[in-house]
């Protein structure tokens, strides 16, 4: 049984940032584990945007991203197109959304972070973990087939959605549970385009169809220089019936003249409200493993980055005095809460409305310009997003459509919740079950699906 301070899963985003921020915070032995090799981890399918302001904020804080090495492409313009594309918001957004080189991004992340002493261990794999005597004792199979025994006074899970943990034993209960129509399969190619048209360059493009992708998305990413990022994203609870593969073929792909697939792959992405609490005796959930995403489009990015940077520093404060059990560790719970949880929790009943919606009632929403998507998607702080829902809401409540006319009352009634979020862990149980029953309550009364 070999000793650390800190044991984190997962080296990405989230894990590289939690080893990176407790390293500069004093911690000295900090075990790193990825089931990845040191040169794959960063390698990741995904949609490949950021804020540019959270690229300020690495380099701020130590790490050498920059233009020539990671950016691949400054977003001018997004647009969010309606499915009879007869309506087309378009925002500038210039200088505040990248695209990058995930794979590089990955490894600049972990490089830097094993240069402030954080021992990695690739191509291990998680297995099960005991807490006993206030000590996390973690078991993994390192490189296919040796036993590791490792064990720290805190283990940051940061492995991603199908986190061992947080779903597969007996730390967190069913409300941390991801269900089928709260993940997306998502398909998506790098393709380069000869003579693309116009409005696809220098562009972040969403478009909608419940005809096509049942309530997800497609999505076209300009990465310059003629490569584009093109995919398509569908609920999970419909993959036995619809392929995002073939929503990309038939749909997407066909548009361009001979496009050349540079990569292709999938994979699930979590949409749903943030969960009750990432927090348990001697573990932590982080990133897209504690389902720290926005759940409109499943961006994760940011608040991997965020929380991982987060728990890092909470974790160099707490450990060296012993203090880790769930009431100590509550101070990131509340943090996560205020930064992220507020506003993610209203975006999910858009996320929930726009899973439940034809597409001749999206049509004439957008076209009538009550659903003006382009200005929720960019609602990034809290008191903007419930204002305009707010004001949204009394058009809404006039619809004869429930899907509009009951969302303003659910939208009051989270916000109501997530504003008395829990002090202690002795306050959760009761809470948790009145925030989650919002969400079912407006999932049942609108569900288009028999």
């Amino acid at each position: 049984m070999e000793k650390f301070d800190l044991i984190i899963i997962g080296a990405g985003t989230a894990g590289c940032l939690a080893a990176y921020s407790a390293a500069k915070n004093g911690l000295n032995k900090i075990a790193l584990i990825d089931r990845k090799r040191k040169e794959q981890i960063g390698k990741k399918i995904c949609g490949d945007g950021i804020g540019t302001k959270h690229l300020t904020f690495l380099q701020e804080i130590g790490f050498p991203i920059n233009e020539s090495n990671i950016i691949t492409n400054s977003i001018k313009t997004a647009h969010i197109i309606s499915p009879d594309y007869e309506k087309n918001y378009t925002l500038p957004v210039e200088g505040q959304l990248t695209i990058i080189n995930r794979h590089k991004f990955g490894q600049i992340l972990l490089n830097e972070t094993l240069n402030e002493g954080v021992k990695l261990f690739d191509k291990t794999s998680f297995r099960e973990v005991e807490v006993k005597n206030n000590v996390a004792k973690a078991k993994f199979l390192e490189k296919g087939n040796e036993i590791l025994n490792l064990e720290a006074p805190l283990l940051v899970d940061a492995s991603g959605i199908n986190s061992k943990i947080r779903e597969g034993s007996s730390f967190f209960d069913e409300s941390a549970e991801l269900k089928d129509d709260e993940q997306y399969y998502c398909y998506r190619e790098i393709n380069h385009i000869e003579n693309p048209p116009e409005h696809y360059v220098d562009s972040a493009i969403f478009e909608f169809s419940y005809n096509l992708t049942k309530g997800g998305y497609k999505w076209f990413f300009s990465r310059g220089n003629n490569e584009f990022n093109i995919g398509a994203g569908v609920p999970k609870a419909w993959i036995d019936e619809v392929s995002p593969k073939l929503v990309y073929q038939n749909d997407m792909s066909s548009r361009f003249d001979q496009p050349k697939v540079m990569d292709a792959g999938g994979g699930f992405v979590p949409t749903r409200h943030p969960i009750p609490s990432h927090v348990k005796d001697n573990i932590v959930l982080i990133g897209d493993a504690g389902l720290i995403v926005n759940p409109l489009h499943g961006g994760g990015l940011s608040p991997s980055l965020a929380s991982g940077y987060m728990i890092g520093k909470i974790a160099a404060n707490l450990i060296p005095n012993e203090a880790l059990s769930e009431n100590d560790l509550w101070i990131f719970n509340k943090k996560i809460h205020e930064r992220y949880g507020l506003r993610y929790s209203i975006l999910d009943l858009y996320r929930i409305l726009l899973q439940n919606i034809s597409d001749n009632e999206l049509n004439h929403a957008l076209k009538e310009e009550y659903l003006p998507l382009g200005s929720i998607f960019y609602a990034r702080e809290y008191d903007i997003l419930m204002k305009l829902s707010r004001k949204l809401g009394e058009v809404w409540k006039d619809i004869p459509n429930e899907r509009f006319s009951a969302l303003p009352k659910f939208i009051e009634n989270v916000h109501d919740v997530t504003n008395r979020y829990p002090e202690s862990p002795e306050e959760l149980s009761d809470w948790a079950t009145e925030y989650n029953d919002i969400y079912s309550k407006y999932q049942s009364l609108i569900s288009i699906r028999n």
